[in-house]
């Protein structure tokens, strides 16, 4: 039998596997990760020198590589990169043991990030190796090593970081571009230093301009641009309401060009978080480039914007009072249906202040902001949304038999293991009334002169100590059951006090329907005709 005390048992720890036991196994099934800062063609030569490298030490050393892992992206921070991500996916699942780099510096440039992917390797059994620096993470339990050639790494990034941001402020102070991907409506000029206006995409621009000026709203802006086949910057035709805002409010169509507005700094969980700069730091440019766009025109847009912001916080709420809120979502597109209110009629030439939620329709809103939501429905009647959920809910459970089997799966309300104790009390009852007739049968006995006197005592003692073995037994079964019988009790009462809740769901407090909701429902899919769908989950 294994044995577990509360500690292990309660928790349900996990095994330790000390990664140290694969130091001297060879064939190991590993990963070569490979990093480059960008795609020019020198930096893809890079990429076959580092294979070339990773494979030759791998063999030399008695490692098996499963797979390579090609990042191209900045070397601050490992949780931006899509395949540093599938690495760690793949360490979980078994398919490697272990990863190596060229140099600690093609996994990352930040000593914090360096040492979070350390530990979060060691906590899954796997381990790190640089080349380069000839470590290995299995033989570096203080971390202090590790400390070291991550700090010189980090301080590597910072001067070469230092040296990329003067020339760029140079280049913005002289009117010329910085960014790789120019806004919609522009490209780069031949030798990269400018904006050159996009013909097309320009044209498609002053579209959006003169339909949101004409009023048309974003939502309908994005319909007609996806429905026209047009592509965004990107070469995709899935305009987003966000996109379209973004290119409205930006200066770069006054042919102003910005630079050294924001930065990025870690916040407190070490996540890259990005800031703005104080506006005396800001380098801005006039004239560097074609101007898409009037002053007139910019400033009555953004005035525009500034309205309809305004009127979207007076009249959207995300407030507790709607039961759903952060619960439901659209059939069609997914997106997350929010809570609000339209005053009725007869209030609205009331103030604010001397309106109740009487004076109120409230509804649920599909603000549709990808573009591409089929259903014709985008706001739903708040009153029959949560009636329908209620009775989907009293509906589900109408099967006591279900609410029963959830009720039990709980351990620490009721435990079925208890029946075989319920069988092994009825058993030693079944023998202590056979003892008592074998103790009659044997004074028959002694008493017809079948058995002597001795023979008599010495079977009667048998008796007794058997008898009081069992009576021992069934005092211990007794309490163990009585025990049960409380929990038992206790399910009951749980299970009655349940049953209520959901017969009466209707007519529960808010506070007390909105627990119980969350409890049981995770996800609540609605589309045109009230047609509602669930997923359930089952929380302690």
């Amino acid at each position: 039998m294994d044995y577990l005390p509360p500690l292990v048992k309660g928790n349900r720890l996990e095994e330790f596997f000390d990664v140290k036991n694969t130091l001297n196994v060879t064939g190991l099934d590993i990963g070569g990760y490979i990093r480059i800062s960008t795609k020019k063609d020198s930096q893809k030569t890079s990429i076959e020198n580092q294979k070339k490298y990773i494979l030759e030490w791998a063999g030399i050393n008695g490692y098996n590589i499963v797979d390579f892992y090609i990042d191209v992206k900045t070397g601050a921070y490992s949780y931006l990169r899509n395949e540093m991500t599938r690495l760690i996916n793949d360490i979980s699942t078994g398919r490697i043991k272990g990863i190596v780099s060229k140099e600690i510096s093609r996994t990352s440039r930040d000593i914090l990030d360096i040492i979070e992917l350390k530990r979060s390797l060691v906590a899954q059994g796997a381990f790190f190796i640089s080349i380069k620096e000839g470590y290995d993470s299995r033989t570096d339990d203080d971390e202090f090593l590790l400390v070291i050639h991550a700090g010189l790494a980090q301080k590597e990034r910072k001067t070469t970081s230092s040296r990329v941001k003067i020339t760029q402020l140079i280049k913005a102070k002289e009117g010329k571009t910085n960014v790789a991907n120019p806004a919609f409506g522009y490209k780069l000029s031949e030798d990269g230093q400018h904006l050159v206006v996009n013909p097309e995409q320009a044209e498609v621009y002053k579209l959006i301009v003169d339909r949101f000026l004409e009023g048309w709203g974003r939502l309908k802006i994005c319909k007609y641009l996806n429905s026209q086949g047009v592509k965004t910057s990107r070469g995709g035709n899935n305009w987003t309401t966000n996109s379209i805002i973004n290119i409205l409010i930006n200066p770069v169509y006054l042919g102003v060009n910005m630079y050294n507005v924001t930065v990025t700094v870690r916040d407190s969980s070490g996540k890259a978080k990005r800031r703005v700069r104080p506006q005396e730091q800001w380098i801005v440019r006039e004239d560097t480039h074609p101007a898409l766009i009037s002053r007139d025109k910019f400033d009555r847009i953004q005035q525009l914007v500034l309205d309809r912001k305004e009127k979207d916080n007076k009249e959207w709420s995300c407030t507790k009072k709607y039961l759903l809120s952060g619960l439901l979502y659209c059939s069609s597109c997914g997106s997350r249906l929010y809570g609000g209110k339209i005053p009725k009629n007869k209030s609205k030439g009331r103030s604010k202040a001397d309106r109740t939620d009487r004076d109120y329709y409230f509804y649920y809103f599909d603000r549709k902001i990808t573009g591409a939501c089929l259903n014709k429905i985008s706001n739903y009647r708040m009153e029959i949304v949560d009636e329908l959920v209620m009775e989907a809910i009293k509906r589900f459970f109408s099967n006591s038999d279900l609410i029963e089997e959830k009720i039990r799966q709980k351990q620490y309300i009721y435990d079925l293991k208890l029946e075989k104790e319920k069988k092994e009390r009825e058993t030693v009852k079944y023998k202590l009334e056979n003892i008592k007739s074998a103790v009659k049968k044997q004074q028959l006995a002694f008493e017809a002169d079948v058995i002597t006197l001795e023979e008599y005592r010495s079977r009667l003692n048998e008796l007794r100590e058997h008898k009081s073995s069992l009576e021992k037994k069934l005092l211990l079964l007794e309490k163990k059951l009585h025990k049960f019988s409380n929990t038992e009790d206790r399910y009951s009462e749980i299970l009655k006090k349940v049953k209520c809740y959901i017969h009466n769901i209707n007519s529960l407090n808010y506070e007390l329907k909105e627990e119980i909701l969350r409890k049981i429902i995770s996800k609540v899919i609605i589309g045109d005709n009230y047609n509602l769908s669930f997923e359930f989950t089952f929380e302690e």
